[in-house]
């Protein structure tokens, strides 16, 4: 079951699992109260989240990690994403904002996307993670069986006639080949995708 979490200019998730919730993002460093705020609306306490994923470590997708890593939340790091938890210490820095944690590598849970699966299917979760870097080289998505997918800040399908890259292209035709029916974003609306299958489908709905 996958529910909304927002509380500050990022649009964040709660997947349910059998041995809690998988937060999917955070806001920014500061957004602790407002985050409780939202998770009592949801009537759901912060110990029944097990761990977070974090689509990519921009400020706006990982301000809470560390805070919410000391309350015992397991922070989810994919392999590819390892070179990249510290890239927005600096921004923190630079704004003086005090209420940021750097993440502490040692308490991370490192997996690849190859061992997701599985990992997943323990916390009672069907689905896996995947490499998406349109946005960034960190970023991943969250897949679920369910024909859902978080995907973070992504490019949506319809601006892919706006950017020239096989990449995305190639992760949009991996994405829609595995007849999802919605994409969950960090920031735009969500978008009902059931309707195609590739890219070329897509693309010829607009001709």
């Amino acid at each position: 079951m996958l529910k909304e979490l927002i509380y500050g200019n990022t649009r964040t998730y709660l997947i349910k699992g059998k041995k809690g919730y998988l937060l999917i993002d955070t806001d920014w460093a500061g957004t602790l109260p407002q985050f409780f705020k939202a998770l009592k609306k949801l009537n759901i306490t912060v110990q029944e989240i097990s761990h977070i994923l974090v689509t990519h470590y921009h400020p706006d997708h990982m301000g809470l990690a560390q805070d919410l890593i000391d309350l015992g939340i397991k922070l989810i790091v994919i392999d590819v994403q390892k070179d990249y938890i510290h890239q927005s210490d600096y921004i923190f820095e630079k704004e003086g904002n005090q209420a940021f944690k750097s993440i502490q590598d040692d308490m991370v849970l490192v997996l690849s996307c190859n061992t997701s699966r599985e990992f997943l299917s323990e916390l009672g979760i069907d689905g896996e993670i995947v490499h998406t870097p349109g946005h960034s080289e960190d970023s991943v998505s969250l897949i679920l069986d369910s024909g859902e997918a978080v995907v973070g800040d992504l490019y949506p399908l319809e601006q892919i006639v706006l950017y020239d890259s096989s990449i995305l292209i190639d992760i949009w035709d991996n994405l829609l080949g595995r007849r999802l029916n919605w994409i969950y974003y960090a920031h735009p609306l969500p978008d009902n995708v059931s309707a195609w299958s590739s890219i070329e489908e897509y693309k010829l709905s607009l001709s």
